[in-house]
């Protein structure tokens, strides 16, 4: 897709015009077609591969705009018994693997004709057929939880873990889990599993950067300090931070809210969050 509706105005936005004005669209642009929120993925190269930018959105069913598929990178998925999903979970954030993001470089390249990029992705059970409760790790609950909206609806309890078993969180999944669209004043005073897609992102003047799921000025975001931001560029093996735009998201963590009624989720450490990059096939 390679122009979107800049909500402020109904003009048409390019991917020339975002990339030269982030300021301006991030979090603003919409499907043409279908009015899904939509984000900005560069253009990139890497040995194998030369993209021109492009938007990506999770299209409404029956929308036609895009003929570019996005695939996740569900790389750190285990084969295994998918009738144990609904088993009680888990999590170990001392025993997480350290997880890379796909990497790539900037080309800089745009252009006139939509593209017809085409991917196949695999699926793939989750999970552990002898494991009670079942082990899984941030990534793989994320990736559960995409594949599978009602996947909390089955009364499974959670417990995360660090520091050699300090709990973090316990109790029944969808008691702890919201959607980061869903939050509320209500979620307040407690720390949730809160998850959704990174529809843009900044960093502002002190270097704390921003994952927004909109528009920035008034929907939710969750907030990292500069120093939370580096680890992120290190542990996630990132060379960017713009890698994460449209990706999904799972962070442990606490909300608050801005005088102007923003809600802002915050955490203490990298390993209480995961990713599930979207990527141009």
């Amino acid at each position: 897709m390679l122009n979107c509706i800049y909500k402020e105005d109904n003009s048409i936005c390019t991917t020339t015009d975002y990339e030269n004005s982030p300021d301006k669209y991030r979090g603003l642009i919409y499907c043409i077609e279908c009015g899904a929120k939509a984000w900005f993925t560069k253009g990139y190269e890497t040995q194998k591969i030369n993209r021109m930018a492009c938007f990506g959105a999770k299209h409404k069913d029956g929308c036609n705009a895009s003929t570019v598929e996005f695939i996740s990178d569900d790389h750190e998925v285990n084969e295994g018994d998918e009738s144990n999903q609904n088993s009680d979970i888990r999590v170990d954030l001392d025993k997480a693997s350290t997880q890379s993001i796909y990497v790539s470089n900037d080309n800089n390249k745009h252009g006139d004709d939509e593209s017809e990029w085409k991917g196949k992705s695999k699926k793939r059970a989750i999970g552990n057929s002898d494991g009670f409760p079942l082990g899984k790790s941030l990534r793989q609950l994320l990736t559960n939880l995409c594949r599978n909206t009602d996947y909390a609806e089955d009364d499974q309890t959670i417990t995360i873990v660090a520091n050699s078993g300090r709990i973090v969180l316990e109790g029944e999944l969808k008691q702890n889990l919201v959607k980061i669209e869903n939050v509320t004043k209500k979620h307040i005073g407690k720390d949730y599993i809160f998850w959704g897609k990174v529809n843009n992102l900044s960093t502002d003047k002190n270097g704390d950067l921003w994952l927004n799921y909109g528009d920035y000025r008034t929907e939710p975001s969750i907030a990292l300090n500069s120093r939370l931001k580096e680890e992120l560029l290190t542990n996630f093996k990132l060379k960017d931070v713009s890698e994460l735009d449209g990706s999904d998201i799972i962070i442990v963590g606490h909300v608050g809210f801005s005088p102007q009624g923003k809600a802002i989720i915050k955490t203490g450490f990298t390993k209480y969050m995961s990713f599930r990059r979207i990527r141009v096939a």
